[in-house]
This record gives C-alpha cells, structure tokens and sequence, in this order.
C-alpha cells in the first residue's frame, strides 16, 4: 500500500479537483480492505445569510465575474484586518 502525499492546496477548487481525480486503488489494502485517509483539521463552514444580503452578494459577485464564495471569502477577509470598531 503506498502512502498519500497531501500537496498544500491554494483553494477549495484546487483541494476538490484533487480528490476529484484521486485514483485511490494504490492505496488499499492488498486484502481489499478499505482505507482511511488522514487529513488536515481544515473545513469550510456554511453560514445562513438572508435572503436580500445573499441577492446583493449574488449580483455584486456576478458584475465582477467571481463566485459568491470568493467574494463573501474576500470580504470578510478584508474585514478581519480591519481594526474592530467599537462604537
């Protein structure tokens, strides 16, 4: 049985096609049994947003050409690194 190297992933596109195209044959068992990968703590969390935010987000990412999820990603990044305001 060979073992998995897990390459630093750029993003959760990159991450997906990875699995997406894994051919997990060479690394089973030689009596068949099925195997377990271990992975990074990593994982993407969903968050509920209201129906008029999520329309706005939906036409903002659209006119710039990039999925909701990167530009929600890209903003609330941009957030973080701002000071906190407290009013």
């Amino acid at each position: 049985m060979s073992d998995l190297h897990m390459p630093e992933f750029k993003s959760y596109e990159e991450e997906a096609a990875f699995w997406d195209n894994l051919d997990t044959a060479p690394f089973m068992e030689a009596d068949m049994e099925w195997f377990r990968f271990e992975t990074p703590m990593k994982r993407a969390i969903r968050v509920a947003i209201l129906p008029e935010i999520a329309e706005k987000l939906i036409l903002r990412a659209h006119s710039q050409g990039v999925t909701v999820e990167t530009l929600v990603n890209a903003l609330l990044l941009e957030r973080i690194h701002k000071p906190l305001e407290i009013k």
